[in-house]
């Protein structure tokens, strides 16, 4: 496969080129010390508040993420691919594979092998979507190799498998940080 140019999604500075997907919940995405943090933060006794999603102001075809994640323990993210297939960004340290933990395609295609960190620790992930296959590489190690996805993943976005579609990080279920978000286009 053949790549262009790297674009940094993430400046470290602030949200720009981001959104939240639905303006009428809450942000609770902020920049620290260059590290795009998520911090759904509920009042103990008070109303549930619901926390967005962000999301790229860009829209990418077939492309190569790498990212770096922290999650801490027990908390849940993702990251959507073109905004409609979930790669898993989860607590799951020593637990065996299964299509709901970290760097798995949610729900679809669990991992090989499980090569997630403990929590709280940064770790890696390197995912390529090309067509309806998708590779992920984390912490060095492939989990999962070009394999087809049917289907859109809970929380799409969007039905159309073939168009174009952002990045989404999701923020509705628990504290997670990202920092080094790096994307290449698929040339052929």
């Amino acid at each position: 496969m053949k790549y262009g140019e790297a674009e940094t999604l993430f400046n470290g500075s602030d949200l720009t080129g981001w959104r939240l997907i639905n303006t009428e919940q809450t942000n609770g995405w902020k920049v620290v010390d260059g590290t795009l943090v998520n911090d759904p933060v509920q009042a103990e006794g008070g109303p549930r508040i619901s926390y967005g999603n962000l999301r790229t102001e860009k829209t990418f075809g077939d492309f190569n993420l790498k990212l770096e994640v922290n999650i801490p323990q027990g908390s849940n993210s993702g990251v959507y691919l073109r905004g409609i297939y979930e790669i898993q960004v989860v607590d799951s340290y020593k637990k065996d594979p299964d299509p709901h933990n970290m760097g798995a395609v949610y729900s679809r295609i669990r991992p090989v092998t499980a090569a997630e960190k403990p929590a709280g620790q940064w770790q890696t992930m390197d995912m390529t979507l090309c067509d309806r296959h998708i590779t992920v590489i984390l912490n060095d190690v492939k989990i999962i190799d070009n394999q087809p996805v049917y289907g859109p993943t809970g929380g799409a976005i969007s039905p159309d498998v073939f168009a174009p579609g952002p990045i989404y990080l999701q923020g509705d279920h628990g504290k997670v940080a990202y920092r080094n978000i790096v994307l290449k286009p698929v040339l052929e």
